[in-house]
């Protein structure tokens, strides 16, 4: 009786006893059928049993539990699971428990007032709404395969109910400090996980790039490498944001020291040059204001910071080149390898440059103005063990490499704007918030963190495929944008009771 009577605190008690039979009458019900469901053995059915299951249990319970169930799997279940005992399936269950999500967003949003949803309507709810329904139309359009659909439908579709339910407060804001909080602790475990990838995996491994098995407890395959740059992305956010916490007076400075240290010694042991050489870009804009003020301690830590990349970089070729059969020398080599296009080139080792050159061939310079604006379809050049997308089946080699890539190949040059657009209103929005001074200060130093950490996603567009293929990433940057609109929402709110 007590949790109904929290759940349904207006209705009086002959109508929580009406409710308190309808529940238990449903149970029963399920039940029944669930019995019937198994004895015909029917896959089919018993999974759609288990759907109304998980619908039913993300309504009961609340929604805050659903969200920490989605971070610990995002970060410690599904990597490791992948990694170790190649059970690769699990993030679909991690992406489906986040789609659950919708339920309540729903729900919420039918009990709210019109003049609440106008003022919760603005640019950044928008971008995502169009985002979902150039990628829905661009399918459409171009007749896609209804697999390549399914299975490009965790990257684009599922997680932003994350978004929602952070930007329309179905958390308290509380919960926003306690991730965060819990990303740092996340952050020191990736130490001992490449210790032992270092050590016991890499180390043993004949192949060109053995330093590609270090990626920590980020998704990947231990024959063939994984997330490494996204491990790297989570850990400067990480970095970036024990730093701000400490100058802030929020974090002890021990725990700030661990996490900077564990953050850099495991970028190290990865061989991530490219986030590396990104390391002094959130350095560089969390000081940017402070230039003027504290133009010497804004130089030294600068100089600092460049120091250490080029120590990082440095300590690559002892740490990694030498060690292993791969012809690259040094970090200068194999940047210089990355960013030199050769859109000639078939092996499996296509650069960068070369796969939006290839792009720009077939589509801009062949005058496929339908392919250019709107893409051929998502899934199109997603490529599994089970089959390839239709622009995927094309190539000898991996296209689908940057989120870029991705994006113009799917949803063509109008999909990565609006794509980019969402980081960086997002960014906006979060900055602006940042400013306001009634909002608790440790949230503050999360939005100017979050901020700073949407900019890193918008230069990493064409560096990597995280954004759209990395769980924990997805994540992150549903908080982000989620704590930026809650915030934003929140202001708009105070706003407009003063003019009432």
């Amino acid at each position: 009786m007590k949790p109904l009577a929290f759940v349904f605190p207006q209705i009086n008690r002959i109508e929580l006893n009406i409710s308190t039979v309808l529940v238990l009458v449903a149970a029963l019900f399920l039940a029944i059928t669930s019995g019937i469901f198994a004895a015909y053995g029917n896959l089919y059915l018993l999974i759609a049993l288990l759907g109304v299951y998980g619908a039913l249990f993300v309504l009961i319970v609340p929604t805050s539990w659903i969200v920490w169930m989605i971070f610990f799997s995002a970060f410690l279940i599904t990597g490791p699971s992948a990694y170790f005992i190649r059970f690769t399936q699990i993030q679909w269950l991690t992406v489906l428990i986040s789609a659950s999500l919708y339920l309540p967003v729903i729900f919420n949003i039918l009990q709210s007032k019109i003049n609440v949803l106008y003022r919760r309507f603005s640019i950044n709810l928008f971008l995502p709404v169009a985002f979902i329904f150039l990628a829905v139309l661009s399918s459409i359009i171009n007749h896609s395969q209804f697999t390549d659909i399914l299975h490009a439908s965790r990257h684009y579709f599922f997680m932003w109910s994350l978004m929602l339910v952070f930007a329309f407060g179905l958390v308290p804001p509380e919960t926003f400090v306690k991730i965060w909080r819990a990303l740092l602790i996340i952050a020191v475990l990736q130490l001992p996980m490449a210790l032992y990838q270092y050590f016991f995996v890499a180390r043993q491994d004949a192949r060109m790039s053995p330093w590609d098995a270090v990626i920590g407890t980020f998704q990947g395959n231990i024959e063939g490498g994984g997330d490494s740059a996204a491990m790297a992305m989570m850990l400067i956010i990480a970095i970036l944001t024990s730093i701000a916490l400490w100058r802030e007076q929020n974090l002890k400075l021990g725990w700030m020291i661990w996490v900077v240290i564990a953050g850099i010694a495991t970028m190290i042991l990865a061989e991530v040059k490219a986030m590396v050489m990104l390391l002094p870009v959130p350095i560089a804009l969390y000081y940017r204001k402070e230039l003027v003020k504290k133009p010497i301690e804004t130089a030294v830590v600068m100089i600092g910071v460049l120091l250490l990349v080029g120590g990082i970089l440095t300590a690559y070729k002892d740490i990694h080149y030498d060690t292993s059969a791969t012809r690259v020398n040094s970090a200068y080599d194999s940047i210089v390898n990355a960013i030199t296009p050769n859109p000639g080139e078939d092996s499996a080792h296509v650069g960068r440059v070369t796969l939006l050159v290839n792009w720009w061939n077939n589509n801009v310079v062949h005058g496929e103005v339908h392919n250019t604006i709107f893409g051929y379809g998502i899934g199109a050049v997603h490529s599994s063990k089970a089959q390839r997308g239709k622009i995927a089946s094309l190539y000898e080699y991996k296209i689908a490499k940057t989120t870029s890539v991705i994006l113009l190949w799917e949803t063509g040059i109008l999909g990565h704007l609006v794509f980019l657009m969402i980081l960086l209103f997002g960014a906006k929005a979060s900055a602006d918030a940042a400013k306001t001074e009634y909002i608790p200060s440790i949230h503050r130093v999360l939005l100017r963190a979050g901020a700073i950490s949407l900019i890193l996603l918008v230069i990493t567009l064409p560096y990597s495929n995280f954004h759209l293929f990395s769980i924990p990433t997805q994540f992150l940057m549903m908080l982000m944008l989620g704590q930026s609109l809650y915030w934003s929402n929140s202001i708009k709110s105070k706003n407009f009771s003063k003019l009432l």
